[in-house]
């Protein structure tokens, strides 16, 4: 029973526990890039410094030079006695769960949901540091059973693939509150 006076939550809104952990993750969008860059150079051959990294990312140095020591303090990258930069273990680690991540949602767009390469890529980029290990891993086991040639993965995706999206006509679905998300991303 809802006492007199008290507000209520609109449906849509995330209690604070659900939104705040966005702040708890493990490493900002910035940071993945950056480790993701030290791992790109040196699988190249080269042993990068901080310019380096600047220069793959299109940031000025003095920008690699804070966030590269940030990513020192937290223990996921170092350098040599020359500023070559390396990753740590945990840092290696980090730059293999984050990339994993990445092609998973990747192939999912592309794959599973049809949406175009380029749009698959930026939007896997937004949310590679984000996802959990078990959304992750869940997306794995989807991913591997629609590609399956088990009949009941074949028939699935084959009708998620004939199905029209549409809206009833005189209202919107169980997920549009206000505006239809299909209509908006035919507008695309």
């Amino acid at each position: 029973m809802e006492r007199e006076g008290s507000k209520r939550r609109p449906a849509s809104a995330a209690p604070a526990h659900l939104w705040r952990a966005f702040e708890a993750n493990e490493i900002t969008h910035s940071a993945a890039h950056y480790l993701l860059a030290v791992a790109a150079l040196g699988r190249l051959g080269n042993q990068p410094r901080a310019a380096d990294v600047a220069r793959y990312l299109g940031v000025s140095r003095a920008a690699a030079s804070l966030q590269l020591r940030s990513l020192h303090e937290a223990g996921l990258v170092e350098h040599d006695a020359k500023l070559h930069l390396h990753l740590t273990r945990e840092g290696a680690d980090l730059v293999a769960r984050v990339a994993g991540k990445r092609e998973v949602v990747r192939v999912f767009l592309t794959e599973i949901l049809e949406v175009s390469g380029e749009t698959a890529a930026v939007d896997a980029c937004k949310v590679e540091h984000l996802l959990s290990e078990e959304t992750s891993a869940a997306l794995v086991r989807l991913i591997r059973f629609l590609r399956s040639p088990h009949p009941a993965a074949r028939a699935a995706l084959r009708a998620f693939h004939d199905t029209v999206a549409a809206c009833p006509n005189d209202r919107h679905c169980d997920f549009c509150e206000n505006t239809c998300l299909l209509a908006a991303g035919r507008r695309q």
